[in-house]
């Protein structure tokens, strides 16, 4: 491999000694978090945390760079022609495998769950369902989607229960149905078969997969929608123009079943044209690529607007979107506030700044604060406050920003340790209280069985005993009792391997390869301005890596001729 190739290494020297910064600096501060609470942002210790992850995440950075040239040179197999590899046919009979072994592996958990794994926030869009009284909160789409599978129960078998069934095998279906369009697509672009080998045993046997397949969540459409752009964005910038229906499919049911998802989608856009900007002799193609990424964010957006419409649906409240805010404000409340919440309390906090915070989080909910979880706090959010008084509301923000500069940074640190912090266990137990069932774990299995029970959805598992195994290593976070595996399911690791991945991509000079990982970073960004840390929020871009990790080489410049 010649060495005019890859990355200039004054350029990418710098690109992982910043990432390995970051990665060290999560390190110590979620080690510090985990263990006193709180982090005394002194001179003397910032310049400690601060020194040490320079220094060490900087030398490890550079480690890691020099280890990709190594690679990179030394091991061509690795690099893929960009030619489809063998016909067609074969390449569907790929995909039809695929499809069929992974619907097999997570047909178990179906009979296991039956109807379905009825946690998350079904009992609210359930209770929609029934009233006619929508609200876009939660995707209508999806809201809408679970409507037609229980009238089709209730008219089909005059059981509600059955529809849900229904809706769990449609879901498998769908999702089963993108990871094996993931695996076509891995084989038409010359992945070895042993790469293909172990994506397909991780499709089928990674358990979260078996969990979610079933669970009766937005996020497990969405995630099918999200993989599909992924896989299918490549193609489109590869010049492969049959592929463009499938991916102006996939990008509005992306934009429809996840409320965030168009935020991530915003990033792609100002990426790609960013790309145009750069592309110099690849200009025209990108802009065509570009117009055609518009255009889907445009027909998502009037899809929604016409559901919208349609159902007469109600605005929700905008809290979500001043989750990090909300967190922010409450932690400085209760360290700052004189509200007698904690010990360590100065009181230090002026009367003005305090009476606003009192105005937007009513009711004292700042005493509920949880470090790791904004609803406690967030159910008592007056947004009013942020939307009408947003001068005085900006000013108390960024004043308090100023005078309490660490408290802001623990909040964020705090909320997010899950999503940065590899040791992190209290993604484990976000939904675990005192006094309710179990299967509140980071596989959250627990029903709200009285409210769907009078709704005609309960439980009627085919098969109890596997039901109550798959319970036990749901409810007791088993997978954090494996030595080193335990890794490829905590949450904190992936944003770790996706930045591995961008600089593995930058050092082969993929540029183009790294536009569709900007919808995941965009993706990530709008997970760290959430509220908590969950699966389900995660799933999607757990879901895609070991496909994006292999799906390398299928850029032509010859074939851009869209």
């Amino acid at each position: 491999m010649q060495q005019k190739r890859l990355l200039s290494r004054t350029i990418a020297y710098p690109i992982f000694a910043i990432t390995g910064f970051l990665f060290v600096f999560s390190l110590i501060t979620g080690r510090e978090l985990a263990k006193d609470g709180n982090i005394l942002w002194s001179a003397g210790h910032t310049a400690f945390i601060f020194g040490v992850s320079l220094a060490a995440g900087g030398v490890a950075g550079i480690l890691i760079c020099l280890l990709f040239y190594r690679i990179e040179e030394y091991f061509g197999f690795l690099e893929q022609n960009g030619a489809p590899c063998g016909d067609q046919r074969k390449a569907w009979k790929i995909f039809g495998g695929s499809f069929l072994l992974n619907f097999i592996a997570w047909f178990p958990g179906f009979l296991a769950y039956y109807p379905a794994i009825c946690a998350y926030d079904m009992p609210i869009q359930v209770g929609q369902v029934v009233s006619g009284g929508y609200i876009d909160h939660h995707p209508i789409a999806h809201t809408l989607l679970l409507k037609m599978f229980m009238e089709l129960g209730e008219h089909v078998s005059g059981d509600v229960n059955t529809g849900i069934g229904c809706y769990a095998l449609f879901q498998m279906i769908l999702l089963a149905a993108a990871f094996a369009f993931g695996m076509f697509c891995l084989y038409r672009h010359g992945a070895k078969l042993l790469f293909l080998f172990f994506v397909q045993l991780f499709c089928m046997f990674y358990p979260f997969h078996i969990y979610m397949s079933v669970s009766v969540t937005k996020d497990v459409v969405f995630s099918a929608f999200f993989l599909v752009v992924l896989f299918t964005l490549p193609e489109i910038m590869a010049g492969h123009k049959q592929y463009v229906p499938l991916f102006v499919f996939a990008g509005t049911g992306m934009l429809l079943f996840r409320n965030n998802g168009k935020y991530a989608y915003l990033v792609l856009l100002v990426f790609l044209l960013a790309a145009v900007g750069l592309g110099k002799k690849k200009r025209r193609f990108l802009g065509k690529v570009f117009l055609l990424a518009f255009g889907v964010f445009l027909l998502g957006n009037l899809a929604l607007s016409g559901i919208f419409r349609v159902t007469h649906a109600e605005q929700g409240d905008k809290r979500e979107m001043l989750c990090m805010p909300i967190q922010q404000l409450a932690r400085t409340m209760v360290y700052h506030g004189g509200v007698g919440v904690i010990p360590e309390d100065d009181g230090a906090m002026s009367d003005k700044d305090r009476a606003l915070i009192n105005d937007f989080i009513l009711d004292e909910g700042y005493k509920s604060y949880r470090p790791d979880f904004t609803d406690p706090v967030k159910r008592h959010t007056n947004t009013y406050v942020a939307r009408y008084r947003a001068k005085e509301f900006l000013s108390t923000y960024i004043g308090l920003f100023l005078q309490f500069p660490g408290d802001y940074l623990n909040a964020a640190l705090a909320v997010n340790a899950g999503y940065l912090y590899p040791g992190d266990v209290t993604h484990a137990v976000i939904n675990a209280q005192e006094g309710q069932a179990a299967g509140g774990g980071y596989v959250q299995t627990r029903w709200d069985e009285a409210t769907l029970n009078g709704m005609g959805i309960y439980k009627d598992s085919k098969w109890p005993a596997l039901r109550e195994r798959m319970e036990k290593w749901a409810g007791d976070n088993a997978y954090l009792n494996l030595p080193v595996l335990k890794y490829l399911f905590v949450p904190g690791i992936w944003i770790w391997l996706y930045l591995l991945l961008t600089g593995w991509l930058l050092i082969r000079r993929k540029f183009m390869e790294c536009i569709p990982l900007t919808l995941v970073f965009g993706y990530f960004l709008t997970l760290l301005l959430g509220p908590t840390v969950q699966l389900r929020y995660l799933y999607p871009v757990i879901a895609a890596f070991p496909f994006l990790l292999f799906l390398s080489g299928i850029f032509s410049e010859k074939r851009m001729s869209l």
